[in-house]
């Protein structure tokens, strides 16, 4: 798995352990789309609300819910501050977990 997430809504409510990273995928499409994923357990939410059902990828052939490309592919990374501002997903982060904190949020 990649390192840590840049940008994180909250601590995993599955695990407890991780946190539940911003992830973009699609970047080589004209329409990306996030991911919640938690940087332990690899848990996925769709949407950035932990509550709402989440799913488990295959251990061995980790794939995207939304698009099936391989979810730690070339085509998938941990959100930047741009990227959530693209998904409309800035105010969904949480800055006490955020790994750069030299990223002003607007």
């Amino acid at each position: 798995m990649a390192k840590s997430p840049q940008h994180s809504i909250a601590h995993c409510p599955i695990c407890g352990a991780g946190l539940c990273g911003i992830r973009i995928c699609g970047m080589r499409d004209e329409h990306p789309h996030g991911l919640i994923v938690c940087d332990e357990c690899e848990a996925i939410w769709t949407e950035p609300n932990i509550s709402a059902e989440h799913q488990y990828p295959d251990a061995e052939e980790a794939r995207c819910p939304v698009c099936t490309l391989p979810l730690w592919g070339p085509q998938s990374r941990w959100a930047t501050f741009d990227d959530c501002s693209e998904l409309g997903w800035i105010d969904e982060i949480d800055p006490q977990f955020d790994v750069h904190c030299d990223e002003d949020l607007v």
